[in-house]
C-alpha cells in the first residue's frame, strides 16, 4: 500500500506564465524535501514553472522584457492550462499539506496556488525570500495557515511531527501562525552553519522530472548567502552578509552521484557568489581533478568581479569550468559606488579580459533604470558594453524589491507608494519595459535608451559565438530526447520478453 503524501512543495509559475521555461532546478525546496524524507516523512516537489523545453531557445533580452504583460494577463485567467495543471496535480497527489516557496516576483502566482489549495481543503504552508522579508506580516494573508522564517529544514520537520499539537507549535522557532484571536510569531530559525549535515537534493522527488534537461537536473548549490551588500539585492536583508559553505568533499560526492545516475559531464553552480571564498574554490577544483582529472566536466559559475584573478581562473579552467558569469551592472563608476558593488570599471575590464585569456565564455549582468541614474550614466553603460565585448548579456531593468536599500530609497523619494500587497509586481519585473523609477530622466527619454540597449544586448546574444553556445544546448536537448527513447524502447522490449 502506497503511503499517503505528507506535503507537496510547489515552486510557483513565473517565466512559464510569460511564455518561457528555463528548467532551473528548485534547489531550495528540493533540498528541504530530501531532508524531511530522510527523517521518515513523505514529500514531493512540484516545479510549476517548468514545462518541457518550450520557449528555451527564444529567450532573449528583448522578448523577455516585453513579456511581463503576459504574466499579468495569465495570472488572472483561471482557464489558463497552468492553473488547471496545478489543480489536477494537487488533487491527484492528495497531500495533507501544500508548501509554497514565495519570492516577490512570484508572490501573486504563489497566492493563487494557495487559494487553489484552500479550495481543495489543504493546509497551506509558506516560506521563502519574500516571507523572510515581510516577517510577521505574512500571517495577515488570509489563504496562509502557517509561515516559516529562515532556513526551514529543522522547523518544517518538527512542525510535521508536532501538528496539530498547538502547545508544541506555538514555541517552535522559525514558525508563525494564527490560532483564533492569538498570533504566534517565533522569529527566525537558527542558521545552519554546517551545510554538510544536509543530504544532497534527491532529483527523484520531482513530480515531473521528465521535463528537465540533464543540465537542469545538474544544478548545484555550494553555499548559502552572500557576503556583499549591493543596494538592489534582497540577499542582504535575508542573509545579513553571512555565508555558509559546503565542503569540497561534500560537493564532489554530489557531482559523482549526478555523473553516475545521469551520465552528465555538464553542471552549473547557482550560488549567489560562487567565488566568495577563494580557498574553497581552489580546494573544490583540486578535489575534482584528483577524482576525474583535468577538464573531465564542463561547468559554469557566478563570480564577483573583484574575486577574478589568474590563480582562481587557472584552477577553474583546469577543473573544467568554461563559463563564468560576472555581475557588472553599470558602466559608470559613480553608479557602481552608489549601489555598493565594491568594484570599479577598471576591475571589470581586467576580469573580462583575463577570463577571455583563459578561454572562458563570459556572461555579464547589467542593470538599467536605477533611481539616481542620468541619461549620461545610461549612455556610459551602453558604451562600456561595447568596450568590454562580453559573449552574452543578461539585462535587468531596475526593480525595487522590498527589504532592499533601494526599495526604501524609492519609497522615501515617492517614486513608488509603499504597498503591502505589492500590486505593482503584476506589471513590474526585473526585465520589464514597464519599470520606471527614475528621478532625473523623463519617461520617454528612458524608453528610447531602453529600446537601444535592448537592441544592443539582443544583437550580442545573437552573435556567432552565442549561436555556438545555443547549439550545445540544443544538443543537450536532443541527447535528453534520445535517452528517453532508449528508456522507452528498453521497457517495450522487457514487456515483450515477459509476454
Amino acid at each position: 500500500m502506497t503511503r499517503s503524501l505528507d506535503i507537496l512543495f510547489i515552486n510557483p509559475p513565473y517565466e512559464r506564465l510569460k511564455g518561457f521555461t528555463l528548467g532551473s532546478l528548485p534547489s531550495g525546496i528540493l533540498g528541504l524535501a530530501t531532508f524531511i524524507n530522510k527523517k521518515g516523512l513523505n514529500s514531493l516537489v512540484y516545479d510549476a514553472d517548468t514545462n518541457a523545453d518550450e520557449g528555451l531557445l527564444a529567450y532573449n533580452n528583448k522578448n523577455r522584457a516585453e513579456s511581463q504583460k503576459e504574466y499579468a494577463k495569465n495570472l488572472d485567467d483561471e482557464n489558463h492550462p497552468v492553473w488547471a495543471e496545478i489543480k489536477e496535480t494537487i488533487e491527484r497527489l492528495d497531500p495533507h499539506f501544500v508548501g509554497i516557496t514565495l519570492m516577490t516576483p512570484t508572490l501573486h502566482s504563489g497566492l493563487m496556488i494557495a487559494r487553489i489549495a484552500k479550495k481543495l481543503k489543504k493546509i497551506v504552508l509558506v516560506g521563502g525570500p519574500h516571507i523572510n522579508i515581510i516577517n510577521e506580516k505574512a500571517l495577515e494573508i488570509d489563504c496562509v495557515d502557517f509561515a516559516f522564517f529562515g532556513e526551514a529544514e529543522y522547523s518544517v520537520t518538527e512542525f510535521l511531527n508536532s501538528y496539530p499539537d498547538n502547545n508544541k507549535l506555538r514555541d517552535l522557532k522559525g514558525l508563525g501562525f494564527k490560532n483564533g484571536l492569538n498570533t504566534y510569531y517565533n522569529g527566525f530559525s537558527d542558521r545552519i552553519e554546517n551545510l554538510d549535515e544536509l543530504p544532497h537534493p534527491d532529483r527523484d522527488l520531482l513530480v515531473y522530472k521528465e521535463r528537465y534537461q540533464v543540465i537542469g537536473l545538474s544544478t548545484i548549490m555550494a553555499s548559502r548567502g552572500c557576503p556583499f551588500k549591493c543596494s538592489f539585492c534582497a540577499s542582504v536583508p535575508i542573509w545579513k552578509q553571512n555565508v555558509a559553505f559546503r565542503s569540497p568533499e561534500h560537493i564532489v560526492e554530489e557531482i559523482k552521484s549526478l555523473h553516475i545516475k545521469y551520465k552528465t559531464r555538464t553542471f552549473r553552480f547557482f550560488d549567489d557568489t560562487f567565488t566568495a571564498k577563494k580557498s574553497n574554490v581552489i580546494n573544490l577544483c583540486k578535489a575534482l581533478i584528483d577524482v576525474y582529472g583535468e577538464k573531465f566536466f564542463s561547468w559554469s559559475c557566478l563570480s564577483k568581479v573583484s574575486a577574478v584573478d589568474e590563480d582562481v581562473l587557472s584552477w577553474l579552467r583546469r577543473a573544467g569550468c568554461n563559463e563564468i558569469h560576472l555581475g557588472v551592472e553599470s558602466g559608470s563608476d559613480k553608479i557602481l559606488k552608489r549601489m555598493h558593488k565594491g568594484i570599479t570599471l577598471k576591475q571589470v575590464e581586467k576580469a573580462v579580459q583575463l577570463s577571455k585569456n583563459y578561454n572562458f565564455w563570459v556572461h555579464t549582468f547589467f542593470m538599467i533604470g536605477l533611481p539616481y541614474e542620468t541619461l549620461e550614466d545610461m549612455r556610459s553603460t551602453i558604451n562600456f558594453m561595447k568596450k568590454i565585448k562580453p559573449d552574452s548579456i543578461n539585462l535587468c531593468t531596475f526593480t525595487p524589491y522590498p527589504g532592499t536599500e533601494l526599495y526604501n530609497y524609492c519609497v522615501d523619494k515617492k517614486l513608488i507608494e509603499h504597498d503591502d500587497n505589492y500590486e505593482m509586481f503584476l506589471y513590474v519585473g526585473h526585465h520589464s519595459t514597464t519599470n520606471y523609477f527614475l528621478e532625473f530622466v523623463d519617461k520617454d527619454d528612458y524608453k528610447k535608451v531602453l529600446d537601444e540597449i535592448l537592441e544592443l544586448t539582443t544583437k550580442i546574444s545573437n552573435s556567432i559565438t552565442y549561436k555556438k553556445f545555443m547549439f550545445r544546448v540544443r544538443r543537450l536537448t536532443l541527447d535528453n530526447i534520445a535517452r528517453k527513447l532508449r528508456i522507452k524502447m528498453k521497457a517495450m522490449l522487457f514487456k515483450f520478453s515477459i509476454n
